[in-house]
């Protein structure tokens, strides 16, 4: 449902919730390799390379040859990017408004705590069965 509220907000810009998640990830850490971006979205290499190719033919993304590993692409955020963060920020903080309607302070707060603890909790799974 974020995802529909998302992608209904931004059309006009030629966005897609994923593909703000993949931008928003460069703005936070720009030039980050696929595989970085891709362990950092908990998303597969090989969807996360279809949205980064739409991305740069849609000039919102270059990538560029890793300096130390030629094998390596880092991505990397162009100018275009740049004005429409806030804007898009605040629609997410709208939809997460949005979301928490009628929540009280203690409630929210609840709730992201049970978010984090879950999250925890799988992330220890996922890295146990790496071991």
């Amino acid at each position: 449902m974020v995802a529909r509220l998302f992608n209904g907000e931004v059309r006009h810009i030629g966005l897609t919730r994923s593909q703000w998640q993949v931008l928003h990830q460069l703005y936070s850490l720009d030039g980050q390799t696929q595989t970085d971006l891709a362990e950092a979205l908990s998303m597969a290499k090989p969807p996360l390379g279809k949205l980064i190719d739409r991305l740069e033919h849609d000039g919102w993304v270059t990538r560029k040859e890793d300096a130390k590993d030629r094998r390596a692409k880092r991505v990397f955020l162009t100018k275009k990017v740049y004005p429409l963060i806030e804007p898009l920020e605040g629609i997410v903080e709208q939809i997460g408004e949005t979301a928490m309607k009628g929540f009280s302070t203690s409630d929210r707060k609840a709730f992201e705590s049970l978010l984090r603890r879950t999250h925890e909790n799988l992330t220890k799974s996922l890295d146990n069965r790496k071991d």
